[in-house]
């Protein structure tokens, strides 16, 4: 709940800032554990707010897990224990949801041009 509220407050941050800065110059988001340090979160926090979006239609517990990996800084063990899977499977699933995010997210400066 907290990783959740944390993404919310996050975007909403980001996306009152963007209103009017739109455009096709949205870097490429480089999803790691230390991506809260990046030159300009407020656009990449929208950009993977609404990948994440996606990825919860498509597999909503990778998106679970991302969210509580990223947004609420949970270890792999904390976020095993949270979902009631083995560790090994928070780590296959994180695996996979950043190799997805990041495809969509280099498909996303194109969305906007």
């Amino acid at each position: 709940m907290c990783a959740r509220t944390t993404r919310r407050i996050l975007v909403d941050w980001a996306r009152s800032r963007k209103t009017s800065k739109r455009g096709g110059d949205v870097p490429a988001l480089q999803l790691e554990e230390a991506l809260a340090s990046v030159g300009n979160p407020g656009k990449d926090l929208v950009a993977l707010d609404d990948a994440l979006t996606a990825l919860a239609v498509v597999d909503p517990r990778k998106s679970q897990v991302v969210e509580m990996r990223f947004f609420g800084g949970l270890s792999a063990r904390e976020t095993a224990a949270v979902l009631k899977v083995s560790e090994e499977t928070v780590l296959r699933d994180w695996k996979l949801a950043k190799s997805w995010l990041r495809r969509e997210l280099k498909k996303e400066p194109s969305r906007g041009a």
